[in-house]
């Protein structure tokens, strides 16, 4: 039997895995589709596989597998998850938390919130990978920015409010050349500081939430000149609200409540 923990940020959920508990099983492809299969499975976005770190400066390790098998980079909600499953079922109390990712070494800090507690962890700077151009799609004007926060996303900011586009159709156009997540950010709203996002994320589909992709949304805005550094910021997802801010190094910093659900055990 391998031990499971089910955790959830925004609706975006993951099964975390401890490496040492796994055995002889193997997370493939096939036994990752099973697992995150939400009616023969446990049901999950992804899994988020603890390990031990190759890195003397990190507490611990974070791999990220997406729901298709795929691996991803990064994951904003997952390592919210990731730091509240540190401290909850680890009994880990470092304050950072160091962990360390496909993106690099970043921090989560914490605070109490109850019984439970807020997660705010960096999640580096991030990259234009496409300057902003005015494009169009299905009848359509968006003003579209690809951005990298640790994964690749396209950033589509809808020029029209009564936009009834599927955030699907606009990840099927690939104008990348590759595969990356895309955000339609179908509302602003600079006086409340928020913006109404949904998301279709690769590896996954459509999610509730996406930690990186509200990154994405926020630094769009930022190289616009619509909000500054240090300006908090919160991303209104289907799933719940998430907050960032960009520091004065130029870092994301994404703050919120994560979710432990329950621990199971399914056979390997």
């Amino acid at each position: 039997m391998v031990k499971f923990f089910k955790y959830s940020a925004a609706g975006n959920d993951f099964v975390i895995i401890n490496e040492r508990v796994l055995g002889s099983f193997e997370l493939t492809k096939e036994n990752i589709v099973r697992i995150c299969d939400r009616r023969f499975g446990v049901g999950a976005d992804g899994i988020l596989l603890h390990s031990e770190p190759e890195s003397r400066n990190a507490h611990a390790k974070m791999t990220i597998f997406n729901s298709d098998g795929s691996v991803a980079e990064m994951c904003g909600n997952g390592i919210r998850c990731f730091a509240l499953y540190l401290l909850k079922d680890c009994g880990f109390s470092f304050d950072p938390l160091k962990i360390e990712t496909g993106n690099g070494l970043l921090e989560a800090r914490y605070e109490k919130a109850g019984n439970t507690f807020k997660i705010s962890a960096t999640l580096g700077i991030a990259k234009v990978l496409d300057t902003t151009k005015t494009v169009s799609a299905k009848g359509f004007e968006f003003d579209r920015t690809g951005i990298s926060t640790g994964n690749p996303h396209l950033v589509y900011i809808a020029k029209d409010k009564n936009c009834t586009l599927d955030v699907s159709e606009l990840w099927k156009l690939r104008e990348l050349g590759y595969e990356t997540n895309v955000e339609l950010v179908t509302d602003t709203d600079f006086v409340k500081n928020c913006a109404k996002v949904v998301v279709h994320e690769r590896g996954v589909g459509k999610t509730l939430a996406c930690g990186t992709g509200g990154a994405a949304v926020v630094n769009t805005l930022y190289l616009a000149g619509k909000i500054q550094r240090n300006q908090p910021f919160t991303i209104k997802y289907p799933g719940g609200d998430i907050d960032y801010t960009i520091t004065d190094d130029g870092e994301t910093v994404i703050s919120g409540i994560p979710l432990k659900i329950f621990t199971g055990e399914f056979e390997g």
